[in-house]
């Protein structure tokens, strides 16, 4: 039989709603095609004012008395929520089963994050309510080849852990088991004195590490946690640019599943990290009076997977007297500086990653000597003007006349304070052979016994300016640096800034994060700032505030759903790798005054047209009652005046194909080959469920002596038979359900039925057919023939197998995030297909 329209259907399972029941076992309701409320509830006032988050459970299937296939059943959003508040996603976990109820599948969504490693058995008892335990706790023993380690545990701010209650046997009424999830409020190292903190607090006592259960003392456990990717998930987005290749351009790539509340928070008076007055202000010297050196930082954002940065470095002080004299022209001050190699190439400083696959949102960060403020300097003549010598930045040779004296090395020697206009210059055995003018570079000789020398030198000076307080080095032009906000408002950015004149600057960002202001232009580009001065600042003296967008997670009592066991908080990649997607643009007509032999006209080749009526009612038959299409000119031809149904009518065409993603980009989605076909910004891209094949049908069908009520592990073979091969197990795709059967033998002829979730459902005999009801059909669930059983049984044998329906169960999740709305009604659509065989 040709499988159609009206076969694919979509049903409902034995309840709908948020209760600890809905769910269950697929029904004969099926979900009406276009009416509102179908699946999930109405969206209240409550639901926007403090989020909410709705499960429903629903069962695709192919409705025919016979047992077609429908290949590759799939389903996904065609269209998502008008309301930007609210989200669609399904969720698909081969853990999902047609018995699960409501319980099931928030332990399915939950189970993205569970318990893992041991870290410390025989944890303190703690108490109902208490949410901390003491920090030697984080110490742990253990032996190795007869000998005691120890080892210390750190937990960073944020990190989840799981404290549990674990032992074998029975239950214990004061202490069941449990699992807390719980996050670490304050970064923390074991060892004596202090506290861990967590939240939220233990729910129930705990056995203290002496309580002894079952035989076993230490039950109380603090473990890890680990992730699972037994879930994915399946979202809904929109083109944000049109498409005719293979890279998709979408609204979003990740879908908040947990509702979050968002608020803004000041951060004000924040200075930049790192800089002190050595960048720009007074200058610093040590115990000796001499000037140290400073370097500028430039930061880059991290981003996730890419392990290669570089930056471009106008003003980099390079010269081969830093590796000869084992100084550093540019350190590595950022994150993950232990995997950090850093490659120098004139004015490209080039920072690769080995070893670490790198994360988003953290700081990769170079040092560096300004060229506007230091210069490598080797020469017998005096110091330019306006120049200082630094410290530890002096190394020479002196070569003595008489060749009876060999070369010897030479740096700075001890020196007083309150006189840098005689440092002395030593050699290694700290004999001093002359003093150093640290401003005027001229050398004053101490010859000895061996004579007369020549002193070569090179050393890094710094470039000063005259001040009332002594030498000042030159202020910045420029300054780079990330914000610490991770979601800042860009128009609350403002900067204030001192020259080193003591002019103050001042300059503020627009909407879109560029800066202007007095004095400072600039911009702010994922949340890198870049500034220009009209002057020389001091960068000590840079102070900016702003304000930042804190997401805010609804504790999880208001939707069901712990955050602490779903990965990042709940926000959850809505479209992964090497799953299909389907590309579709609608478009719309109205039909004002429909007449028999009537045309219209639509894209030509479109995948799907149908019309509807003002209550999302499709005029679509079978026989084309109404309308009929010739997909290869486009030309809508009607049939009738829509009698009985409601004005006014659409007209609605669509285009789309379905492709392969192999790769998932922030906001950008990768395809195997490109588009067959353009597409316009606004098209909806969907992830899609694969359902695989969807045909009633029965598994292997085996016999054995006994049945021992292992569904597990099957028995040796009787001795009689079930002929499946001349009398097969009959199903229909309208009524079969994904269950394992047992037939037991309680007498030669007669027999229990017995399902593995549904329990005992009938009896019978081998002397009729077999045809047990199911009570939500009304149809059998399958029929044996009365010639498949032959002869030979004995009381306690069974026959075993698995039916398989033409139907698989689908979890809906609608998102409600907490806001206000002008949206009186919206509405998602969840198609359903598949190819004829």
């Amino acid at each position: 039989m040709t499988i159609t329209r009206n076969d694919l259907k979509i049903f409902k399972p034995e309840l709908l709603g948020s209760s600890d029941d809905a769910g269950g076992q697929r029904t004969k309701l099926v979900v009406k095609s276009g009416e509102l409320n179908e699946l999930f509830r109405a969206i209240s006032d409550i639901d926007h004012a403090q989020s909410a988050v709705d499960i429903v459970k629903c069962y695709p299937a192919l409705d025919t008395t016979g047992t077609e296939l429908l290949l590759n059943g799939h389903v996904f959003f065609s269209q998502k929520p008008t309301d930007p508040l609210v989200s669609m996603l399904l969720a698909e976990s081969n853990e999902f089963e047609d018995a699960d109820r409501m319980t099931d599948m928030v332990e399915i969504l939950e189970s993205s994050v569970k318990a893992g490693q041991l870290v410390r058995n025989r944890l303190i008892g703690l108490l109902a309510g208490q949410d901390s335990f003491p920090r030697s706790y984080l110490q742990s023993i253990y032996q190795f080849n007869g000998k005691d380690y120890y080892e210390t545990i750190r937990l960073s701010q944020g990190q989840v852990i799981v404290i549990s209650v674990e032992y074998a046997g029975n239950e214990n009424a004061l202490y069941p088991r449990f699992e807390h999830f719980c996050e670490v409020q304050e970064t923390v190292t074991g060892g004596q004195g202090g506290q861990v903190y967590f939240k939220p607090a233990i729910p129930f006592n705990t056995p203290n590490f002496d309580v002894t259960i079952n035989g076993e003392t230490g039950c109380t456990k603090l473990r890890y946690v680990s992730a699972n990717d037994g879930i994915k998930y399946h979202g809904v987005s929109e083109l944000t640019a049109a498409a005719t290749s293979e890279i998709l351009d979408v609204g979003a790539t990740v879908t908040e599943m947990l509702p979050k509340v968002r608020t803004i928070s000041l951060s004000a008076g924040n200075a930049l990290a790192g800089v002190s007055d050595s960048q720009g202000g007074s200058v610093t010297v040590d115990n000796a009076g001499v000037y140290a050196p400073a370097r500028k930082t430039l930061v880059l954002p991290s981003v996730k997977n890419q392990n290669t940065y570089i930056f471009e470095i106008p003003d980099l002080v390079n010269s081969p007297w830093f590796a000869e004299n084992n100084k550093q022209a540019v350190s590595y001050s950022g994150a993950f500086g232990q995997y950090a190699n850093i490659f120098i190439t004139g004015t490209t400083v080039t920072v690769i990653f080995t070893g670490i696959n790198m994360t988003g949102n953290n700081s990769i960060a170079v040092s560096y000597y300004q060229a506007s403020k230091y210069q490598i300097y080797a020469s017998s003549n005096t110091f330019p003007v306006n120049s200082i010598l630094t410290k530890d930045f002096f190394a020479g040779e002196v070569n003595f006349d008489s060749s009876s004296y060999s070369n010897s090395s030479v740096s700075l020697g001890n020196f007083s304070a309150d006189n840098i206009s005689a440092i002395p210059i030593i050699e290694l055995n700290q004999t001093v052979i002359g003093w150093i003018n640290a401003r005027t570079g001229v050398v004053t000789k101490d010859v000895d016994f061996r004579g007369d020398f020549t002193l070569t030198y090179g050393c890094l000076l710094a470039k000063t300016e005259p001040a009332s307080g002594g030498d000042v080095p030159p202020g910045d032009l420029s300054v780079t640096f990330v914000l610490t906000s991770p979601e800042p408002v860009l128009n609350s950015f403002y900067v204030t800034v001192s020259t080193t004149s003591e002019t103050l600057l001042s300059a503020s960002a627009d909407a879109n994060g560029i800066i202007s202001g007095t004095g400072v232009t600039g911009s702010i580009v994922n949340g890198a700032v870049s500034l220009e001065f009209a002057q020389r600042v001091i960068l000590s003296t840079l102070r900016y505030d702003v304000t930042e967008t804190v997401t805010l997670s609804p504790p999880p009592e208001l939707y069901g759903l712990n955050p602490l066991r779903i990965k990042n908080g709940g926000v959850v990649a809505c479209f992964t790798a090497w799953t299909n997607i389907n590309v579709q643009h609608s478009q719309t007509q109205v039909i004002v005054s429909p007449a028999v032999d009537q045309t219209l006209s639509v894209r030509v080749n479109a995948r799907f047209v149908d019309i509807t009526d003002a209550n999302g009612a499709s005029l679509w038959t079978l026989n084309n009652t109404h309308y009929s299409v010739v997909k290869e000119t486009g030309v809508v031809t009607l049939h009738s005046n829509f009698s009985g149904f409601e004005a006014p009518f659409l007209l609605t065409d669509s285009i789309g194909e379905l492709a392969l993603v192999v790769e998932v980009l922030p906001n950008t989605l990768v395809l195997a080959a490109p588009l067959s076909q353009s597409y316009p910004i606004g098209s909806v891209v969907s992830s899609v469920q694969d359902l695989g094949d969807l045909q009633a049908r029965v598994g292997t069908v085996r016999d054995m002596t006994a049945w021992s009520n292992n569904w597990d592990q099957d028995g040796t073979n009787a001795t009689a038979s079930l002929n499946v091969v001349d009398y097969p197990i009959e199903v229909r795709n309208d009524t079969a359900i994904n269950e394992d059967w047992v037939l037991i033998m309680t007498s030669q002829t007669a027999f229990r039925c017995i399902g593995k979730r549904l329990g005992q459902i009938a009896t019978g005999d081998t002397v009729n057919d077999f045809a047990p009801i199911n009570p939500l059909t009304l149809a059998p669930y399958f029929i044996i023939r009365q010639s498949a059983f032959g002869g030979g049984w004995q009381a306690g044998e069974a026959i075993r197998f698995r039916s398989y329906a033409s139907s698989k169960p689908a979890m809906l999740l609608r998102t409600v995030q907490s806001g206000h709305t002008q949206i009186t009604e919206d509405r998602a659509v969840l198609s359903f297909r598949g190819n004829e065989s």
